[in-house]
Formats: C-alpha cells, sequence, structure tokens
C-alpha cells in the first residue's frame, strides 16, 4: 500500500486472546486516512491476560522524496552481506515486538523506515521493470519459511525456486537454468535453505525407522520420489549420529528428533552440492553456491546448529556455508553436525 506524500495511512489489525503467547486471530482490518506523512501503522491488539490489554504499532514510514540505499552487490560477498544485513533486520525486528509484547514497552510504535525503491517499487509509470535478482535461493513450500521475509529483500531483488524438501528435481534445474542464463548480469549467489522440522524430511525419516509403512506412499508416484530424493541424506545422518554417540543411538528417546534435524542439515547441503555440479555442467559463469538451515525458534539461518540454542550468538544469525565440494568435505559436515546435535538432543559428548 503506498500513499501519496500528503497523507498518512493507517492499516490496522485488532487482535485478541485470553492466553498463551501472542497470536494474530480474530483480524478485523480497518483503513482510515490521517495527517501529513507516508506511514503504514499495523496495529496489533490483543490481551496478555483477561484484565490488560495491549496494543503495538508497526510503522512503515518512508519518505519519497529521499534518495534511494539501494545499491546492487558486485560479487558474492557483496551479495552475502546483503543477505545477512537483511536478516539481521528481520530477526532484530521479531525480537524487539516479542520483548516489547511479553515484557513491556508495547506502548511504543516499533518504526520500520524504507523507501519505494528499497520494496521494488517502480517510481514512475514506464512499464514493466527489468529482473535483477542478485541472488537465486531454492528453500522449501513451507509456509512457515518466506525467503524474501527471513532475508528481508525486496522482490526482484531474489530469484526463488520453493519446492517441499527443497530438493532439486527436473522442473527445478530448468528454473535454475534459466535463471543462471537469463539473469547471469545480475546474479551473484546460489542459496539453498532448509528448515528446522520439515515436513519433507519427517517423512523421510519415519519411513527409515519403520520401513513397513512403505506401502502408504508406493502407489503415490509424487510422494514416492520425494522421499527417495530425500532418503540419502537420511541414511548418511543416521550413519553419523552412530559414529558420533555409539550403536546405542538408537534405543535413545530423542534419536528420532536428532536424526530428523541432522537429516535437513545433510539434505540441504546434498541439494547444494548437486547444484553446483549442475550449474557448472551448464558452462555459464557459476555463481558461488552456499547453504543453510533456518530454525523455526530461534530465527537463526545456519549451515551447522548450534548445540545449545539458548547460547547463540544473536549477532551471527545468519551463517551460510559454501557446497560441499567433495566426498571428504561432505563427511566433516555431517561429522559436525552430528557434534552439535548430539550435545543438544542426547546429553552426551560425541565419542
Amino acid at each position: 500500500m503506498v500513499s501519496s506524500p500528503n497523507r498518512r495511512i493507517y492499516h490496522t489489525h485488532s487482535c485478541e486472546r485470553t492466553r498463551g503467547p501472542p497470536n494474530l486471530v480474530k483480524v478485523r482490518p480497518v483503513v482510515f486516512a490521517g495527517a501529513r506523512k507516508s506511514s503504514i501503522v499495523v496495529k496489533l491488539r490483543y490481551f496478555v491476560d483477561e484484565i490488560q490489554e495491549i496494543t503495538l504499532d508497526l510503522i512503515y514510514r518512508y519518505d519519497p522524496l529521499a534518495p534511494s540505499k539501494w545499491q546492487p552487490p558486485t560479487d558474492a560477498d557483496e551479495a552475502l552481506q546483503l543477505l545477512h544485513d537483511g536478516h539481521r533486520r528481520f530477526v532484530d525486528f521479531v525480537g524487539n515486538m516479542q520483548q516489547r509484547s511479553q515484557v513491556g514497552g508495547a506502548d511504543e510504535p516499533l518504526i520500520m523506515h524504507l523507501d519505494p525503491a528499497s520494496l521494488g517499487l517502480p517510481l514512475w509509470h514506464a512499464g514493466s521493470t527489468i529482473q535483477m535478482p542478485f541472488a537465486l535461493v531454492l528453500g522449501c513450500s513451507d509456509a512457515r519459511v518466506p525467503v524474501e521475509r527471513v532475508f528481508d529483500q525486496a522482490f526482484n531483488n531474489l530469484f526463488v525456486v520453493r519446492i517441499a524438501g527443497n530438493v532439486l528435481g527436473t522442473e527445478c534445474l530448468g528454473s535454475f537454468d534459466y535463471a543462471v542464463r537469463r539473469l547471469a548480469g545480475s546474479l551473484k549467489l546460489v542459496v539453498v535453505l532448509g528448515h528446522t522440522t520439515c515436513g519433507a524430511v519427517t517423512a523421510a525419516v519415519d519411513m527409515y525407522l519403520d520401513p513397513r509403512d512403505y506401502e502408504q506412499i508406493a502407489c503415490t508416484h509424487g510422494m514416492r520420489s520425494l522421499v527417495d530424493r530425500i532418503m540419502i541424506s537420511v541414511r548418511a545422518a543416521a550413519k553419523s549420529l552412530e559414529r558420533a554417540y555409539g550403536a546405542e543411538i538408537k534405543q535413545h528417546p530423542n534419536y528420532r528428533t536428532a536424526l530428523i534435524e541432522a537429516a535437513v542439515y545433510l539434505n540441504s547441503a546434498i541439494t547444494a552440492f548437486d547444484l553446483r555440479r549442475e550449474l557448472e555442467l551448464m558452462k555459464t559463469e557459476t555463481a558461488r553456491v552456499v547453504f543453510g538451515v533456518y530454525d523455526l525458534e530461534t530465527f537463526d539461518v545456519r549451515g551447522i546448529p548450534e548445540a545449545d540454542r539458548a547460547q547463540s550468538d544473536s549477532a551471527k544469525s545468519l551463517s551460510l556455508v559454501p557446497a560441499p565440494d567433495s566426498a571428504d568435505d561432505f563427511t566433516r559436515l555431517a561429522a559436525a553436525i552430528a557434534k552439535a546435535l548430539c550435545k543438544r538432543y542426547l546429553q552426551k559428548p560425541p565419542a
């Protein structure tokens, strides 16, 4: 929503609850015009308990006359920095909103300064804009992981391909082939983004732990194909956890949880490895390929999980890792992932 320089537009969401963390329910949008600056105000109204009511204003404000600060990256390092800065803004914003709503200070509005150009909006009528993404992202279809939001990027900054389990199929390769051939002038980086508690990876893990259930998907070509693609990551994760912990790991009550998370990380790494090889075969100028996993609990994006989520360094919330280059690289990566997850879920230092 864009307002004129002489009007302020408020977009209000009224949301109520009686228990638990703040959730957006019973949304009733109201739009009204006010005085003189260009702003969009989102009001989140909810009850901390059955007595106290809190309203939190989220203000998106821009000055249409201010010069744009956006500069496209010239190389992969600058592209990574843009993703890092954007993700930092996203994490800070979520943290500030949670703190104000749960601890106090909700009477102070959260103001986000931006300009139409940073949103990818054309500043004048001149036909369609030229497609110029600086990064190509392969992510999961999960609705909880909106890629542009996670990295706080405008549309036209990222060329996004999403598929369940962020696996690399023929159709995905076609999209990547198009992007690297037609958009090579602006593309500097390729990112594979997985996420914790991935449903597709969880299905593959459950199939690995109890193969008798395979008959449930045997007659469903699409689901069977998806699980089969992820299964190599599950087997690699199981092998790395057993090496780190010992053969008795399968009897641990948290084994399934650790196996799912290890498989999520290794699945993203394998996809990044395969994608880098495919891009090399296209014989075009190959962009750098990195991968990471978005943690739905901490909002961090990391290539290797933290052993203790509570001690996670918020200043390093984005840590994308280069795609493995060889089988030895993959083995070392699997060992590092298993080491962290053994400490987190199995309460035992790795062997």
